[in-house]
């Protein structure tokens, strides 16, 4: 985001950086869908908060290359590094959905994020069901193989959409949760949304890595295909990064479906009282 271009460190945005502007475009993006495109919102919203980012990805993308190809860092330690500070991105916009899901009147919410927490229209957080290690498995493979492939084509812009469209259904679902219980328990909404996040906050952050793991696999692939050789050098090394990733990112969501299945329900337990 240009706005906080000044207080980059040589023109690469920081993780606190990237936080805030994922915060910021959040909120701004809904603001202008909703002021635009009242009642396509939910969606326009997730496509502004894509195309704001560009020019920081951009940074980001070119500042792993010269990680890589200059200063010779390890492929895997400079990818590492590129991970999380997409997960800063991605973390800030899941606060700034979640900030307009507490604090704008319920209704409103209901009709900005209507694609979003479509799925919990009638649930409450008390009464979640994470669901078996299987279907779990099988349901978030199918969005990190989606990351994979849109970024294959669309490269960061890609990768962003679907990360957007992510933070804002996490985001949404857990401010609606918490308000809803804060209703149903009298409890301080602020209190409410503490625990979701608690409970919540361990498998979203093993499931989100491994989606940023699997896009960055993608924008990889995708560039490298336009730049280099099937036969190449370059090509090969890329490859050996996009399996890198894929392998690291199936290992996460592996550990994080057995969190949510097994763990999750207790967390859920325990910050409920239940």
């Amino acid at each position: 985001m240009l706005l906080l271009k000044r207080f980059y460190d040589g023109n690469v945005p920081r993780l606190p950086h990237l936080f805030i502007e994922g915060l910021m475009v959040s909120v701004l993006g809904a603001a202008f869908a909703r002021w635009l495109f009242p009642v396509e919102a939910s969606l326009v919203l997730v496509f502004l908060v894509s195309i704001s980012t560009d020019h920081s990805l951009d940074a980001l993308l070119t500042w792993n290359r010269v990680q890589i190809q200059v200063r010779r860092v390890r492929p895997l330690r400079a990818n590492s590094a590129l991970a999380l500070r997409m997960l800063g991105v991605f973390a800030g916009a899941t606060v700034g959905f979640s900030i307009l899901g507490l604090v704008l009147p319920l209704g409103e919410v209901e009709l900005l994020f209507s694609q979003q927490i479509a799925e919990y229209a009638d649930r409450s957080f008390t009464e979640l069901d994470f669901g078996g290690v299987g279907p779990l498995m099988v349901l978030n493979l199918y969005v990190f193989v989606f990351f994979f492939i849109i970024a294959i084509p669309f490269h960061h812009g890609g990768l962003m959409l679907a990360m957007a469209w992510n933070a804002s259904v996490w985001g949404a679902t857990f401010g609606v949760l918490a308000r809803r219980w804060s209703e149903d328990s009298g409890d301080s909404l602020a209190g409410c949304y503490l625990r979701v996040m608690g409970a919540c906050t361990p498998h979203m952050a093993l499931e989100a890595t491994a989606y940023v793991l699997a896009g960055l696999a993608g924008v990889f692939l995708g560039k490298g295909i336009m730049r280099h050789g099937a036969a190449s050098e370059m090509m090969a090394s890329i490859t050996r990064s996009v399996l890198s990733l894929l392998g690291i990112g199936a290992g996460l969501l592996a550990v994080a479906a057995v969190w949510e299945s097994l763990i999750g329900p207790v967390l859920v337990r325990l910050v409920t009282g239940g």
